[in-house]
């Protein structure tokens, strides 16, 4: 499996859009990996995660063909991760050639009601056809062509929402836990982590608050949470010593640059994504 951070950011990206703090202005004086776009992974070439207002950059960024997406899981339905519009040029004259014309969208109800008010109006049969949604429940797994993803509840939204965070199996059996955005996890998400018969190959952790702690009080999480977290994982055999453990998902507000969040993660021994970043599981 080939996983992808395409974006790495919060909502507000870093440097943020309208922001000149001390840490915007330096990210973007210091360019490179402290450049951070809205967050969305890939997986192989075809299974894609979340649809954020910056995916078209990520496209050119990543020289990607998008139309080999067949598969498109959406968190939730904030906007740094599903933007609906976008979806209302993918087809007929707006793009006729497509590797993958047919596009299978999994996700929440409140989601899928989303694309309807802001989109529905605009886009057109043809296009709107060659899209098929799946509405989710926690816990209900299903499969996605050689998927095979568990959507788990997040604890980020209100209770009329379905945030979710998402366990993704290719055939080989390698595990992916995308865990965005979501504070402390509940008691049933835990009870299906102690299922899990091995250890995970990659964990991509909620790392919004940088170096802050937030004591599990927040619906994002800061990286000494993580390492909490991680440590309990390894303690019920989630993680072990071949498990990649990521920090993930960044806002300006954590204030730590990408040199600093390196610093910070490698006594853990855990990694640091940026935008590009490509690791081969």
């Amino acid at each position: 499996m080939k996983f992808t951070y395409l974006g790495t950011a919060a909502a507000e990206g870093w440097p943020a859009v309208f922001c000149r703090c001390p840490r915007c202005l330096e990210a973007q004086r210091l360019g490179g990996k402290n450049i951070r776009t809205r967050s969305q992974a890939l997986i192989n070439d075809d299974l894609l995660i979340d649809l954020p207002p910056d995916t078209y950059l990520h496209k050119l960024q990543n020289g990607l063909d998008l139309s080999r997406v067949a598969y498109l899981f959406v968190t939730h339905c904030h906007m740094d991760h599903f933007y609906p519009q976008e979806l209302t040029v993918r087809g007929s004259c707006y793009s006729p050639v497509m590797e993958h014309p047919e596009l299978d969208i999994y996700c929440a109800q409140e989601t899928y009601d989303l694309f309807t008010r802001c989109s529905g109006w605009e886009i057109d049969e043809a296009s709107r056809s060659a899209l098929h949604w799946h509405i989710l429940k926690p816990f209900e797994t299903v499969q996605a062509g050689p998927y095979t993803v568990t959507p788990l509840p997040a604890h980020h939204m209100g209770p009329e929402n379905e945030p979710f965070t998402y366990h993704i199996v290719d055939e080989n059996g390698v595990s992916v836990f995308y865990l965005h955005d979501s504070g402390y996890y509940a008691p049933e998400v835990w009870d299906y982590f102690k299922t899990q018969k091995k250890p995970a190959d990659l964990i991509s952790f909620d790392a919004t608050f940088g170096g802050e702690d937030e004591h599990f009080k927040s619906t994002h999480f800061g990286a000494p949470e993580v390492f909490r977290i991680r440590d309990e994982l390894r303690a019920i055999g989630l993680v072990d010593e071949h498990t990649h453990c990521v920090l993930n998902h960044f806002s300006h507000n954590g204030r730590l640059l990408h040199h600093e969040l390196e610093a910070l993660a490698a006594p853990e021994h855990m990694e640091v994504s940026f935008d590009g970043k490509i690791i081969e599981l």
